[in-house]
């Protein structure tokens, strides 16, 4: 297969991935333009596990529900912002609380940003057959990790052009179509993505070969 041909597929399990985000996000009724310092970390966390339990199922990896929890478990553990420790234990004492839609605080990346580089570093990662349930954990760490180096610049990028592909979308829309409306926006912002989604792949090799952290 030339590499030209590798691209093509590649491009387009990209734009997969983005449209697999953005209908979880729709599904468990998440704007996908909400910063993330006004998201319930549970509701996020959860969104994640969502996610995760479909880009595993559609790399054929049996144990969709466990492995997925574990990887996210994992990734939110990772987090120096305390969101591990209140997402992994919210559970317990889960309440429903309505997301505060704030559109126009210029705060670090969003939920749409940090999801679509989430789903993409977890590609990397099935694509090297690095996911198992005793390693499911450990990828979760490294997603995180990874994600931290692209940094909150590059997630901006795809979440100001997903915005916009967004809002043109609506403004085009004829036919009310939910799946037409994502696939347009999928489409759009595919550059962005698909660079991402290289500085992704490079960084979850290099997060994926150190040496396991002692417990």
């Amino acid at each position: 297969m030339t590499n030209a041909a590798t691209k093509k597929i590649t491009n387009g399990e990209s734009r997969d991935l983005v449209g697999l985000v953005l209908i979880e996000a729709v599904g468990s009724s998440i704007t996908p333009f909400v910063p993330l310092p006004f998201v319930d970390d549970y509701l996020f966390a959860r969104l994640l596990r969502r996610i995760a339990r479909k880009v595993v199922e559609r790399a054929g990896l049996t144990g969709g529900a466990p492995v997925a929890k574990a990887i996210v478990e994992g990734y939110v553990r990772a987090g120096a912002s305390g969101l591990g420790e209140r997402a992994l234990t919210a559970a317990a004492r889960f309440v429903v609380r309505k997301v505060a839609v704030v559109l126009d605080v210029k705060r670090s990346h969003d939920v749409f940003g940090e999801a679509i580089a989430f789903a993409l570093a977890l590609d990397v990662a099935l694509e090297l057959d690095a996911v198992t349930a005793s390693t499911a954990s450990r990828v979760g760490g490294a997603i995180y990790r990874a994600r931290e180096s692209v940094g909150s610049a590059a997630l901006e990028v795809i979440t100001r052009a997903g915005r916009q592909a967004f809002a043109a979308a609506e403004a085009g829309e004829t036919d009310g179509s939910d799946g037409s409306r994502v696939a347009r926006v999928a489409e759009a912002i595919g550059q962005q993505v698909d660079a991402a989604r290289g500085q992704l792949d490079h960084l979850m090799r290099y997060e994926l070969a150190r040496p396991a952290p002692r417990s």
